[in-house]
């Protein structure tokens, strides 16, 4: 039954032009959240639906991923109305080569497993690092990059002027708060 209803989720989603902010129904996001079951690496539990939440699209071979770590574990504690999570899409790494990751960076935040990339899929995340900022009500409310540190592959700007997923989490429960989307810079995340 979860997978038709997965499946049907998948299709409207896929099929729809509108995918942003406000024209999901309120609870279908998280809904889809919640079918897609991603493995919890650090504490075994499920994501807290409901909540203001970025997502980060995550892997342990990025080297983009890696040099963001510190930059998340600080908005992680800045913004704790905000649910950050890691999210390593696909079949390429183990859960002990995950935690090995997760412990080597010292990453403070919730790391998932999305093995069969339903979240991914779901999210539409193409990426790593790519994030996403759902608000509590299940309303897109940003997509892209975490700042524009990386103009584009292989070159970084001296100075950070635009932090696009602080901006976003600060003004997440503002109710005028226009959807906002930045094209993602990163490794693509493969087909595992």
């Amino acid at each position: 039954m979860r997978l038709i209803i997965s499946a049907l989720v998948v299709f409207f989603i896929s099929s729809s032009h509108l995918f942003g902010q406000g024209i999901l129904h309120k609870k279908l996001l998280w809904e889809q959240v919640e079918v897609s079951l991603p493995l919890s690496i650090k504490n075994k539990k499920k994501i807290e639906l409901e909540k203001n939440t970025a997502f980060v699209f995550l892997s342990p071979e990025c080297p983009l991923c890696k040099n963001y770590i510190s930059v998340l574990n600080t908005l992680a504690k800045q913004y704790p109305s905000v649910n950050l999570i890691g999210i390593i899409p696909g079949k390429s790494y183990t859960v002990d080569e995950i935690r090995i990751f997760v412990n080597e960076y010292d990453i403070l935040f919730d790391v998932y497993l999305d093995r069969n990339k339903l979240l991914t899929n779901t999210l539409g995340a193409k990426v790593t690092p790519e994030t996403i900022l759902i608000d509590h009500k299940g309303n897109i409310r940003y997509r892209g990059l975490i700042d524009n540190w990386q103009a584009k592959l292989g070159v970084k700007r001296k100075v950070i002027t635009e932090h696009y997923l602080e901006n976003a989490m600060k003004d997440v429960s503002n109710l005028n708060y226009i959807f906002m989307q930045t094209k993602p810079i990163g490794c693509l995340i493969n087909d595992l």
